[in-house]
């Protein structure tokens, strides 16, 4: 950058020349610090959200493969217990409620193995309180899954602000103490300053 000369400078300079900014005087671009509270919203906001806010983007195939996962379980176990639930309702009579004694067993498709068994009410109970509680367990792994992401960004927003310098000193100085004595005890004091 280069100044033109104006009258009345303390500086005189050689005719003809032009005085430059020093490129030491130029201000520094700070360091990204996120906020721990802004990065947690935005995780809970969405998903990966603040990861995204802390720039920690190589989280994100993690988080999005974790709750993934997560979704896939709730959707496979959900299509088993239809299935279940649909046999067990065949084996009442929903407009009142009771038992059909007509049918013994009823045939069901195993989802995973492409076949098709035919299994008694007993069987189909088991398999429907089973496949109910697996979803139920991938809703809760879900839910912990979301907020293991927000928790994560939050404490990854903290660590963004610490001091990682090498500027760690150990000073020894001599001190004065007087806990329950009448008079003050020499001692010699450790000071671990971190800066």
């Amino acid at each position: 950058m280069v100044l033109p000369i104006v009258k009345g400078d303390t500086i005189s300079p050689v005719a003809g020349t032009t005085l430059s900014v020093d490129s030491l005087l130029v201000p520094k671009e700070e360091k990204f610090r996120p906020v721990p509270r802004r990065a947690t919203i935005f995780a809970i906001a969405f998903p990966g959200g603040g990861q995204i806010y802390n720039r920690d983007y190589w989280k994100l195939p993690l988080v999005y493969g974790a709750f993934g996962s997560a979704v896939y379980a709730i959707r496979w176990n959900t299509l088993r217990y239809n299935d279940f639930l649909t046999a067990y309702k065949a084996f009442y009579d929903l407009s009142t409620g009771r038992p059909r004694t007509d049918i013994t067993t009823y045939p069901v498709y195993l989802r995973g193995t492409g076949e098709t068994r035919e299994l008694t009410l007993d069987q189909v109970k088991r398999g429907r309180s089973a496949y109910r509680r697996y979803r139920d367990y991938s809703y809760v792994i879900s839910v912990a899954v979301y907020a293991l992401a927000a928790v994560e960004a939050n404490v990854a927003a903290h660590l963004k602000t610490f001091d990682i310098s090498e500027d760690l000193s150990l000073r020894v100085e001599p001190s004065l103490y007087q806990p329950h004595v009448p008079g003050p005890t020499a001692g010699v004091r450790l000071v671990f300053g971190i800066r």
